[in-house]
């Protein structure tokens, strides 16, 4: 493209028009950046960048960190090895406690819940994958995928929620468009969903700077997971045969150790890494009663925490809540009313209208100035041009 050229004429135009307007400067906002490191302990945290709700998502009762929000009334709430955990009550949205709810964090292979959430419901489980070498050499841990293969959708749901394979996830996501888009479709559905403190880079959760999730978001994240039939299916399946070579296959387990070991388990994910620790999302029903807990930063297996926030949840129903799961349809709602405020009311488009045409209806001194301006502008130039011509000036070097 050819770049454009204001001459003397055009620019003293532009000055004419800009003294008899002088429209303001506009302005750009910068773009969100979601946070990497832990805030002070007994902090209390406003709104993430990108959140269409005037304090922190489920209440205000979950801005704190650095002690846990508990009810004032009953049983006191279990310690439990973590830097941050929740425990909510799926059927009504109730927060029954909480430690460092919104504190972003990373999340390790929790993060394949949104990875499967994003990227799974718009693929056939008859459809059929080949495996590449780049697939192959995902680093972490891998399911064993082997080049030149071919691995129905069925047999990549599994690798990815059983096996919590690096090497599947990277494979769900090249079949999606890459990699680029695979994450913007999960930050799309956390968005969606209300998890505004998330910011997924990969799908298979290995640490990366600026990834990173909470435990209100990852409760949203496996609420979501077990809304969806064929998710919470696949979450709280024990095991699978998954292809190996020539034919024969090998089995593969759920890494979940509450499935089968702890009462009403349905799932969902747990997750390891150098820097998140032990991570899990876990749900489980009893006499009606469906409960959810997340856990991030553990030291030691997460479920051991998990086990005893369960038991203690499922005793403390009925308690006042510290906080509650917002809906999609109530984030939905709150987005169209941010975006609807934003828009200028019919007073301030009037007056942007009445700006513009004042300044179209220039002073009638303005036009003859101007034409007097410019014909001594040109008159100089051609003077300037015959004097180059003749030798006698020459431009500074």
């Amino acid at each position: 493209m050819r770049k454009r050229v204001v001459g003397p004429v055009g620019l003293l135009l532009v000055v004419a028009v800009q003294a008899a307007a002088s429209p303001a400067a506009a302005t750009t906002s910068p773009s969100p950046v979601p946070p990497e490191t832990a805030p002070a302990p007994l902090a209390t945290l406003e709104p993430p960048p990108g959140s269409p709700f005037d304090e922190v998502v489920g209440g205000a009762g979950l801005a704190t960190t650095g002690a846990p929000a508990t009810p004032a009334e009953g049983a006191p709430v279990p310690a439990v090895d973590a830097t941050a955990w929740l425990v909510a009550d799926l059927e009504s949205g109730d927060v029954l406690a909480a430690l460092n709810a919104h504190q972003p964090l990373p999340p390790a292979s929790t993060i394949k819940l949104l990875t499967a959430l994003a990227l799974l419901p718009s693929l056939d489980e008859a459809d059929v994958y080949t495996a590449t070498d780049d697939d192959a050499l995902t680093p972490g841990s891998r399911v064993g995928l082997v080049p030149g293969q071919r691995y129905s959708v069925t047999d990549l749901e599994h690798g990815l929620l059983l096996g919590s394979g690096n090497d599947v996830a990277h494979a769900l996501a090249a079949s999606a468009g890459g990699q680029d888009r695979a994450t913007s479709a999960m930050n799309e559905e956390a968005e969606r969903l209300g998890a505004f403190d998330t910011n997924a880079t990969t799908p298979h959760g290995l640490d990366e700077q600026g990834q990173v999730s909470s435990a209100y978001d990852l409760t949203l994240i496996g609420r979501a997971v077990l809304d969806d039939g064929r998710l919470a299916r696949l979450v709280r399946t024990a095991t699978y045969d998954f292809p190996g070579l020539d034919g024969a296959t090998f089995q593969i387990q759920n890494q979940n150790r509450l499935l089968g070991t702890y009462e009403g388990t349905i799932g969902l994910k747990t997750g390891y890494t150098d820097q998140a620790g032990h991570t899990l999302v876990a749900a489980a029903e009893r006499n009606d009663a469906r409960l959810v807990v997340v856990i991030l930063g553990a030291k030691g297996r997460a479920e051991v925490g998990a086990r005893s926030l369960l038991d203690w949840g499922f005793a403390a129903r009925g308690a006042p809540p510290v906080g509650r799961l917002v809906t999609p349809d109530e984030v939905a709602a709150a987005q169209a009313d941010d975006d609807q405020a934003a828009v200028p009311d019919r007073g301030a488009a009037q007056s942007v209208a009445d700006a513009v045409d004042t300044a179209t209806r220039l002073p009638v001194w303005v036009w003859p100035t101007v034409a007097l301006m410019a014909a001594a502008v040109v008159v100089g130039l051609l003077w300037r041009r015959r004097r180059r011509a003749s030798g006698r000036y020459a431009p500074p070097s």
